[in-house]
């Protein structure tokens, strides 16, 4: 498979898969909910977007927070970080509710720049550990 996640972390990927497809969607899912409580966001209601499947709602939470990381970065504000981890983790949540599920873990190690602990959340919950 070639996707923006071989790109940063091929282990994360060649990980995922060896995963039976159900597997993968629950492991992806932990990864996402923790990517999104790591940035600030409301878990519960990250999770409750994705079980209703109303990504499109998150990917315009995203955008706002997009748009927002732009114009501070502009301005040299430090709190254009903030805003980009939070896109990434409303777009994480937005491609799982899609079914994308490499590009939602992708936008969850870009929210919270940790692939070391995506790889262990998806090794340690696999090996039945957490």
């Amino acid at each position: 498979m070639n996707s923006r996640l071989s790109t940063i972390d091929a282990d994360i990927e060649e990980t995922l898969n060896a995963l039976s497809a159900p597997e993968r969607i629950a492991l992806i899912s932990k990864a996402v909910l923790w990517a999104a409580s790591e940035v600030g966001l409301d878990g519960l209601a990250i999770e409750k977007s994705i079980q209703e499947m109303h990504h499109e709602r998150l990917h315009e939470i995203a955008q706002k927070f997009d748009n927002q990381y732009f114009e501070l970065q502009e301005l040299d504000d430090p709190e254009h970080l903030t805003c980009f981890s939070k896109a990434r983790g409303y777009s994480a949540a937005a491609f799982l509710a899609q079914g994308n599920i490499y590009e939602a873990i992708y936008e969850a190690i870009a929210a919270t720049d940790a692939p070391q602990n995506i790889l262990r959340i998806i090794k340690t919950t696999r090996s039945g550990e957490a």
